[in-house]
C-alpha cells in the first residue's frame, strides 16, 4: 500500500461516484482479480470493483456488478484488523479481504463495512 489517502481514492474514483456511494480500500483475494490491490464503491444497486496498479495510483480495470447478482454473501468480521467478504456473482466467486482502519482514509473503511453490514449482507 503506497502513499494510499484521501485525497488519492477521491482521484481516483470521481468518474464512478454516484449517490450514497461507499468507498474502501481491499485486497482481492480471488482467480480472477486483474491486480492485489482495488477500491470498492457500493451502494444499494451495485458493486464498483476498481483494480488498481502496483502503487495504488492508477485504475487499471473495472468492473460493475448489479447487487441483485451477488450471491451466496460470507462475511467474517473477525477479532482482527479485518473483516472478509465473499460472494459468487454470474458463476464467479469473488472475495476481498478490507482491512478495518487504515489511518490515512480516517473513518471511510468502517463506514463502508456498515453499510455493507447493515445494507447488503442482512437485508
Amino acid at each position: 500500500m503506497f502513499l494510499i489517502n484521501k485525497k488519492l481514492i477521491r482521484k481516483l474514483t470521481a468518474p464512478y461516484q454516484e449517490m450514497n456511494m461507499q468507498i474502501c480500500y481491499a485486497t482481492p483475494q480471488h482467480f480472477s482479480a486483474h491486480s492485489s490491490k482495488a477500491v470498492l464503491l457500493l451502494n444499494d444497486e451495485k458493486l464498483i470493483v476498481l483494480f488498481l496498479n502496483f502503487f495504488s495510483s492508477k485504475v487499471i480495470h473495472t468492473v460493475e456488478l448489479p447487487i441483485a447478482d451477488l450471491q451466496e454473501h460470507h462475511y467474517n468480521q473477525g477479532i482482527s484488523l479485518a473483516s472478509t467478504w465473499s460472494f459468487q456473482s454470474n458463476g464467479q466467486s469473488w472475495r476481498f479481504q478490507i482491512l478495518k482502519k487504515i489511518i490515512p482514509l480516517g473513518k471511510m473503511q468502517q463506514q463502508f463495512l456498515d453499510f455493507l453490514h447493515d445494507h447488503i449482507i442482512y437485508t
